[in-house]
């Protein structure tokens, strides 16, 4: 995999399981000089998390449910653009438990990083994170804000159609890109405001909405929301 952002939206259109994802996150990972990454949606209280962080800070952080304290989570989820983070930033005296959350984040190798947020639906949040036991991170080549929200979008819209695999049809399955169209249609935006929010063409985004309609077998916009909503897809 290459070292550019439009290579994870290629890698997840392609996917069909999530063995794929991963091995395809960790190697864009590499190129771009970091040893994890995690894919994270929060909602409330609630966390789903797809990475590739040792088994044993995994356990300690859905454990102690640090994602509440996570600076790099809340951070990024305050300011909903790309940052970087280092733990060198984060509190090391005292015994406050966000103390006790950058010790053991540094002895399991979580030492700095990148995380792209996105807002998600009803109220939840989208993230991506790609982390270094190095103390510092480079941003540089994650700038393009457009292009980081797409491959996150990417990578979300693909867990959600595996996961529905089981009671979708194969041939049903949404790619990533209509079902982003598809998102956007589902939070009330029309064919040219789904444009301007996603950079795509629109008459492209039309037809990933005329695809979507295809697959799901939907006469309208509004029908195609319903199912997909039935589904889970959305």
């Amino acid at each position: 995999m290459n070292g550019d952002l439009g290579s994870i939206i290629d890698m997840a259109e392609a996917a069909h399981d999530e063995r794929i994802i991963k091995s395809g996150l960790k190697r864009f990972a590499t190129s771009f000089g970091f040893e994890r990454f995690a894919y994270l949606q929060t909602e409330g209280a609630k966390l789903r998390t797809f990475n590739s962080y040792p088994e044993k800070w995994q356990d300690i952080y859905l454990g102690s449910q640090y994602f509440r304290i996570d600076p790099a989570v809340t951070e990024a989820k305050r300011r909903m653009e790309t940052i970087s983070w280092t733990a060198c930033d984060w509190p090391a005296r005292g015994t406050s438990e966000l103390k006790r959350f950058r010790e053991q984040a540094i002895e399991h190798g979580i030492r700095s990083g990148v995380t792209i947020p996105v807002n998600g639906s009803y109220g939840s949040a989208v993230m991506l994170t790609f982390a270094s036991s190095e103390k510092q991170a480079d941003i540089s080549r994650f700038q393009d804000r457009q292009k980081a929200i797409e491959a996150v979008m990417a990578i979300h819209y693909r867990l959600k159609i595996i996961a529905a695999a089981t009671i979708v049809a194969p041939k049903r399955l949404l790619s990533p890109r209509e079902a982003m169209c598809l998102m956007w249609a589902a939070k009330g935006k029309n064919v040219p405001e789904t444009a301007d929010v996603t950079g795509i063409n629109p008459r492209t985004v039309q037809h990933y909405l005329d695809n979507a309609r295809r697959k799901l077998d939907a006469a309208t916009v509004p029908q195609l929301v319903a199912i997909a909503k039935d589904h889970g897809l959305v």
